[in-house]
């Protein structure tokens, strides 16, 4: 395919869609499964050092008290395989889904002694495998509550055949961003996750949040060189969201925060890609919760709609996830 072309000669003349420029994590799933796979989301039951590790934090200033918790779970305090049931059934209706991945996605899902996780873990497992579909396992957790012997238990399942990922909330590779988001780590601590979980063999996905305060797209697209250096396998980009529950949510009623305008967002992504390794698998280019739940930003795009506005763009510009990585952590358009 012409890069040049938005559209490429050869597609044009056999009626085939265009390459997509951005390796969606979606799309490569399927080739090494057959088929689509889809997420299962469940709470483990799991904390957090800032909330229960003795810090006295409450919380990153973004985070909502109840973490993010997929729409179709049970109210109440369900076992674990109530949850799984629940979600199942929810993607086999909507979707008519047949792959899973149970995903243990509220707070940090490694924050607990070995035998809790391996319990928690095992039972997930057990109860998607009895519905059939099972391809992997996907852990969220913080890169201060990875440590070698729980990378072993997690190298465990991916022996067994499953695929295993980690996904690492870093958010922003700048340590004063980290501190003013009250992370409660810094990124010298990702860096030593990301190499633990890669000794185990594991595959590591980083969450990124685009827009946090103080922060210019320098230091955006810089934190994007930093982890494409790394290697990770996977990204989540999130924009910035203030949740009404949220320490942000009094900055942003007293006018000390501004939010990076929606329009803003296509190009940053953009740019963001043309950095990424071609390897790296995008999993997700923008934030998800209720708007209920919301204090700001109003008027958010579709999912949808945002992935063919960043692939337009970047066919626009002839260019394609990788095109300048690399380069520093800039591009030809730096200054425009």
């Amino acid at each position: 395919m012409d890069d040049d072309n938005p559209v490429g000669a050869e597609a044009q003349a056999s009626g085939a869609p265009p390459r997509p420029r951005i390796n969606r994590h979606a799309d490569a799933l399927k080739a090494r499964h057959g088929d689509r796979v889809w997420r299962i989301g469940l709470d483990g039951g799991f904390s957090c050092p800032n909330r229960a590790g003795g810090r006295g934090r409450g919380g990153c200033s973004y985070c909502a008290p109840g973490a993010a918790k997929a729409i179709y779970l049970p109210a109440g305090r369900p076992s674990i395989e109530a949850q799984v049931e629940s979600g199942i059934d929810f993607l086999e209706r909507r979707y008519g889904s047949l792959l899973y991945f149970p995903y243990f996605q509220a707070f940090s899902s490694t924050f607990a002694p070995i035998p809790l996780l391996r319990g928690r873990y095992d039972e997930a497992l057990r109860a998607v495998r009895a519905r059939g579909g099972l391809r992997g396992l996907v852990v969220s957790t913080r890169p201060d509550c990875v440590d070698g012997e729980k990378a072993a238990l997690l190298a465990e399942y991916s022996r067994s055949g499953l695929e295993v990922w980690v996904e690492l909330g870093l958010q922003s590779s700048q340590d004063r961003t980290l501190t003013r988001i009250r992370r409660g780590h810094d990124y010298a601590a990702f860096v030593r996750a990301r190499e633990t979980l890669g000794e185990a063999g594991l595959r590591t996905a980083v969450h990124l949040i685009l827009g946090l305060p103080g922060e210019t797209r320098a230091d955006m697209l810089e934190t994007v060189s930093r982890i494409a250096s790394l290697g990770v396998e996977g990204v989540k980009f999130h924009d910035l969201l203030v949740p009404r529950a949220s320490a942000l949510a009094s900055e942003y009623l007293a006018g000390e925060l501004s939010l990076m305008h929606a329009s803003r967002l296509p190009g940053l992504l953009a740019d963001c890609i043309e950095l990424l390794d071609p390897a790296c698998e995008v999993i997700r280019l923008q934030s998800d919760a209720p708007a209920s739940e919301l204090l700001a930003p109003r008027g958010r795009s579709d999912k949808t709609v945002l992935y063919l506005a960043v692939e337009a763009l970047l066919a626009a510009r002839g260019t394609r996830q990788g095109s300048f990585r690399g380069d520093g952590g800039g591009s030809p358009r730096d200054g425009l």
